[in-house]
């Protein structure tokens, strides 16, 4: 009984017991952390998202991809993304789904370690790139405070990317909601 009362009041706290009345209207943010997995390797992703309107959300993040290419040996990635996230639809004030269109600009890097080919005229072991990106999240809410968010994107790269020219990303994370 006593954990029981403990757990109630510690979802009390954290806002997910709250009435359901404030989930996307203008002036909520959120900050979010997301784990997840690129074409090439893995990833983590801290973002911010401000609602701009009832319907419309402005959503900014970076995010660090590693992890070991064929003959590049390993890499790693530092990516910052700005999006506009207009609602596509909700499912009752639980579920919320938002298209997700924006730009990318990064830095990587391949043949960290010494793992990457040493012959003469390899090409370049560092970049930077940008480009259009393009995706879906679904925010599934816990509580007023508190929701679990799925994201997927795909995007383009432009300047000659060392990576991928077609980088996709998938995540899981959870986000904080606050005014």
């Amino acid at each position: 009984m006593k954990h029981l009362l403990l757990v109630a009041l510690l979802l009390a706290g954290s806002g997910a017991v709250p009435a359901s009345a404030q989930r996307h209207v203008r002036h909520i943010s959120s900050w979010g952390a997301h784990l997840g997995r690129s074409e090439q390797g893995d990833f983590y992703e801290l973002s911010y998202t401000s609602m701009l309107t009832n319907r419309l959300a402005l959503r900014a993040s970076i995010l660090r991809d590693a992890g070991n290419l064929t003959g590049r040996g390993e890499y790693s990635s530092y990516v910052g993304r700005a999006m506009i996230a207009p609602q596509l639809f909700r499912i009752g004030e639980v579920t919320y789904v938002h298209l997700l269109l924006g730009v990318g600009a990064g830095y990587e890097r391949t043949g960290e370690n010494g793992t990457g080919p040493l012959e003469a005229g390899a090409k370049e072991p560092q970049r930077f790139t940008y480009g259009p990106q393009a995706g879906a999240e679904v925010d599934c809410f816990l509580g007023n405070r508190l929701s679990l968010v799925a994201t997927a994107t795909k995007g383009y790269l432009f300047n000659n990317p060392l990576i991928d020219s077609w980088p996709g990303y998938a995540s899981a994370g959870l986000r904080y909601h606050f005014r």
